[in-house]
């Protein structure tokens, strides 16, 4: 959590430039220098120096979300559309934990390793789209590879029980990085693609 004033201010400035990102450079660089010289000039006023205040001035001038679907609208760039390989990757997410371990009961466990493959693919999706964000990407990557690990640690481990315990351990497990995924994509998919009709308003 921001402790400072200033680390509010840049964590405010850090989201929105990224949701201008599908601006073009000079229409994205006239937006935040317009938010930048309002947020300076709205602490330079003596009822805006603590900590609470900043919060509040930068909760009334809205969320980075709000302001880039209205900067979107506002410079004709029209919202994103989902598409077949963005609705292939949620179902893949949601199902991941099945597509792990069902080979891993179908085969010997051991003999294969879903839990490396699934989620290299379903990341390679992600990247594939041109629909999410390149910082999106990466979060998404990041929970993905998260099930990699949690194998990588069993391995080093020794684990080898295929007990039906031990497998619905497994698959809750699984259901942590795949469903943080899941449920990111969505939310970053339903921001993206909605565009505000009414202004949010600097003042």
């Amino acid at each position: 959590m921001p402790t400072t004033p200033d680390t509010l201010v840049r964590r405010y400035l850090r989201r929105l430039r990224a949701e201008l990102a599908p601006l073009p450079a000079d229409r994205r660089q006239e937006v935040l220098d317009q938010i930048g010289e309002h947020i300076a000039v709205r602490r330079a006023e003596p009822d805006v120096r603590t900590l609470a205040e900043v919060r509040a001035m930068l909760d009334r001038l809205g969320d980075p979300a709000v302001l880039g679907a209205d900067a979107r609208e506002r410079f004709g760039v029209p919202p994103r559309r989902r598409g077949p390989l963005e609705t292939l990757v949620l179902v893949c997410c949601g199902l991941g934990p099945f597509l792990v371990l069902v080979p891993a009961v179908a085969v010997p466990f051991g003999a294969v390793r879903p839990w490396h493959v699934v989620p290299v693919a379903v990341a390679a999706l992600v990247w594939l789209s041109r629909f999410w964000l390149i910082r999106d990407k990466l979060a998404a990557t990041a929970m993905l590879l998260g099930c990699v690990a949690v194998f990588v640690l069993l391995d080093l481990l020794g684990f080898e029980d295929t007990g039906l315990g031990s497998l619905a351990l497994l698959l809750l497990a699984l259901f942590v990085p795949f469903g943080a995924a899941t449920c990111y994509l969505a939310l970053r998919m339903s921001r993206l693609s909605t565009v505000v009709p009414a202004r949010a308003g600097i003042g």
